[in-house]
């Protein structure tokens, strides 16, 4: 009978729900369903900018039918993990808390992305030797060591994916006076990768749509070339960040990393030539988690329980 009545609150009475709120998408995942993804904006209005919320009305018009239609399965309204960068301030935690409340949740915790990262990409985050994770999203790159299932080292730099298909927009303006659609920024990201910024003399215009081929083929002489290397000062930009990061730590916990290694999660692991540029730039070996792109709403999924029991809810 109490192991009945326990599945229909957990099942039922009570569907807690994980949530990404990323800077382009956001993941919403249940103990039961799940990853649902949704688009971060609501019409041209986006809710997050390079991580951060910038409009708290779209943010819950984003939200608010998914906790609706969550809340309909069960009779409770849902609790929600939600997660933030490690750099987020007291104030931003404290609007992400704000909005998941607002959208329908009855309490809301919110737990740094590395760490729901490192879980959901299956990495041992009770080990007692360091582990290193970097997460490369759309507006937020976020470096943690995690130790005996805490963060113990960070760094952040508001800059990913977002900040690279920018770069390749500005420049195609700037050398053929025409503008180039975000879809095709992120088909050259997607397809031709950063790989030609390492020059590797990767084509850009088979990756743009016909009607932006022709007005793009007015790139001055070199403008591939142009575009590669701005692209390269955005992702120095990314790099230097993890380096310094690494250089800073302790040199104990350096010697553990070169053993266990540098997780990616995010979209920008995904990216051609990422992973072995990681592993250039540090000299640690660098691996993908699996299920990249889901890992952060799938490890605070499984955060959901230890939540629960150490009674971590916020009202």
């Amino acid at each position: 009978m109490k192991h009945g009545a326990r599945i229909l609150d957990h099942a039922i009475w009570r569907p807690d729900v994980a949530i990404d709120i990323g800077t382009a998408t956001t993941r919403v995942a249940t103990k039961l369903h799940g990853p649902v993804v949704h688009q971060s904006k609501v019409g041209d209005l986006s809710a997050l900018r390079s991580g951060v919320v910038v409009n708290r009305d779209v943010a819950v018009a984003v939200l608010e039918p998914i906790l609706d239609g969550i809340k309909s399965i069960g009779i409770l309204r849902p609790r929600a993990v939600a997660c933030a960068p490690t750099d987020a301030s007291a104030n931003e935690r404290e609007m992400i808390i704000d909005i998941v409340s607002r959208a329908g949740a009855s309490a809301v915790v919110v737990v740094p992305e590395p760490l729901a990262a490192a879980i959901g990409g299956g990495i041992d985050v009770s080990s007692t030797s360091s582990q290193m994770i970097i997460d490369i999203g759309e507006g937020v790159t976020d470096c943690a060591i995690i130790k005996s299932g805490k963060i113990i080292e960070t760094s952040t730099i508001r800059m990913g994916c977002g900040t690279l298909r920018n770069s390749i927009r500005e420049t195609v303006a700037r050398q053929s006076n025409s503008q180039i659609s975000e879809y095709s920024a992120e088909r050259i990201l997607r397809e031709v990768g950063i790989s030609g910024a390492v020059g590797t003399g990767s084509n850009v215009s088979h990756a743009l749509e016909r009607d932006e081929l022709i007005g793009a083929s007015a790139l001055q002489s070199g403008g591939e070339r142009e575009i590669w290397a701005s692209l390269e000062l955005a992702l120095a930009q990314i790099f230097n960040t993890i380096v310094m990061f690494l250089k800073n730590i302790p040199h104990s916990i350096g010697c553990e990393l070169i053993d266990s290694g540098i997780h990616l999660t995010g979209g920008g692991s995904l990216l051609t030539g990422m992973r072995e540029r990681v592993q250039e730039e540090t000299r640690i070996n660098t691996i993908t988690v699996q299920n990249p792109l889901n890992a952060v709403v799938l490890g605070a999924r499984m955060m959901l329980p230890i939540v629960g029991v150490l009674n971590m809810w916020k009202h």
